[in-house]
């Protein structure tokens, strides 16, 4: 049953990684603004993502019945783990555990980058959308008599992009 896990463990890092990799293609796409690229990739880490969930059921299952065959009571966690499993298992499973921990910062990391990207490009949509908007509604202003006037806003846009 440990095999099993380590197994199971090791699709899951090779799995993250895969993650990492798309989520580094997806802020590619990002900087590019390569809105159909953006979409694919989106798409794929959906999939990796439920890929991900499955892997984890298998993992709390079978944690479970290896707790359940060694009567051990609580939560099964590696540092127990490797209390109950031979040297050639633990030093596996002691690798993927910094492997996936590694992968986590990296992922996270990523994760935060992309998101930063995103916002800032919702922020130059909605100042676009605000300054076109302005084209055509003039604002009162007060003229050095003190009367009001309209004063209409002027736009240049760089259409080069």
């Amino acid at each position: 049953m440990v095999n099993r896990l380590i197994e199971i463990i090791g699709r899951e890092a090779a799995l993250f990684e895969s993650f990492l990799e798309l989520l580094e293609q997806q802020q590619k796409m990002l900087v590019a603004n390569n809105h159909d690229g953006l979409i694919h990739v989106t798409d794929l880490l959906r999939e990796k993502l439920v890929e991900s969930q499955l892997l984890a059921k298998s993992r709390v299952k079978l944690v479970e019945e290896i707790s359940a065959a060694n009567a051990i009571e609580g939560d099964l966690n590696v540092s127990r783990l490797l209390e109950i499993i031979d040297q050639d298992q633990a030093d596996r499973l002691v690798t993927l555990q910094k492997s996936i921990l590694g992968l986590y910062d990296k992922i996270t990391h990523t994760r935060n980058q992309n998101a930063l990207l995103l916002n800032q490009s919702r922020e130059h949509i909605l100042k676009t959308v605000e300054m076109l908007a302005k084209i055509n509604s003039p604002e009162p202003v007060y003229t050095p008599a003190g009367l009001t006037a309209e004063q209409r806003s002027n736009l240049a846009v760089d259409r080069r992009v």
